[in-house]
């Protein structure tokens, strides 16, 4: 189930993402190299030379504009296709106002991404206290939960966290199936982005924190590096993902190779990308990919060498 859920905190399970589609699809506004500086609110992204209700009713108004001219024309817009007339032009109206780039637009657009789109996004998470998603399951919170899904991904034995905890091995599995099934209906997104948040922060809780998982002096250095080496965390990534095309686990790869435990390497993984949203640089997020690629190609290269070669080496077109 980690795995999993790990995967599309991630995107190491191949799906689309669509939020990525739509951060990445600017190709309208790529003149990245004639804005001026703009002051902006550190936690709105919206320029301070405006009102915000300004710029919504703005947006509002071409965006109607625009929907009664196609409803005139006899199109029949759905929910859907309003929303996309919405997007583009808040985009249009945000780079114009504030003269920026696209960089700043996707920062911009995760930071107010409840607010617009109504789903969550790493590093900007906003929690309503009365969400019925974030109640407590049997007086464990989604905290707790995170700390404790870190031990048991760490290695360390579920009735062991139970002990810990105080309560019995059926309690664990009734929060392994509600705080997930949450997941699922949370259309926000929020429980999973509060998750990820907390894996990536490597949360524990004072009943947890004498379970210490195993690892080596090996495993602590290139723990270490992964959190402060990008390049070095995107090469283990690329492995991982080849191991898992050559049907070998990505996971016990990683630990029998760097010393390295899954828990440990998906906090990092959250890590990398909240401060990624958090950062928008596209330059630098093109590269980091092209890197994993490019070591995803070599590890790929060498399981096979290791398997025999690929069934298709011995094939002549």
């Amino acid at each position: 189930m980690f795995k999993k859920l790990f995967g599309s905190l991630t995107g190491d399970n191949k799906q689309e993402n669509q939020n990525y589609e739509a951060q990445t699809s600017n190709n309208n506004y790529e003149d990245d190299n004639n804005y001026q500086e703009t002051e902006y609110d550190p936690k709105t992204l919206h320029g301070t030379h405006y009102d915000v209700e300004d710029f919504d009713n703005e947006v509002a108004a071409r965006a109607e504009a625009w929907i009664a001219d196609e409803r005139a024309n006899g199109e029949n817009l759905d929910e859907k296709d309003i929303q996309n007339i919405y997007f583009n032009y808040r985009r249009a109206v945000y780079t114009e106002w504030n003269n920026c780039d696209s960089d700043q637009m996707i920062r911009f657009e995760h930071a107010n991404s409840l607010k617009y789109s109504g789903i969550q996004t790493s590093g900007f998470v906003k929690v309503d206290d009365n969400n019925p998603f974030l109640e407590p399951v049997h007086g464990v919170d989604l905290r707790t939960y995170t700390a404790m899904c870190l031990k048991i991904s760490a290695g360390i034995d579920y009735l062991e966290v139970c002990k810990a905890m105080g309560f019995e091995p059926i309690i664990w599995e009734e929060l392994n199936t509600i705080w997930p099934q949450r997941m699922g209906e949370d259309t926000s997104f929020t429980v999973t982005t509060l998750f990820g948040q907390y894996y990536a922060e490597n949360v524990t809780v004072p009943q947890l924190e004498n379970l210490k998982a195993e690892i080596s002096e090996e495993g602590a250095a290139n723990l270490e590096r992964i959190r402060t080496d990008r390049y070095f965390y995107e090469e283990l990534a690329g492995a991982r993902q080849a191991a898992y095309e050559y049907g070998i686990d990505g996971a016990q790869w990683i630990l029998d190779n760097f010393g390295i435990n899954l828990a440990d390497f998906q906090s990092v993984a959250m890590q990398w990308m909240t401060e990624q949203n958090q950062n928008w640089n596209s330059e630098d997020i093109m590269e980091f990919t092209n890197y994993q690629q490019e070591k995803q190609k070599e590890y790929a290269a060498k399981f096979a060498a290791e398997q025999g070669g690929n069934i298709a080496d011995d094939v002549n077109f």
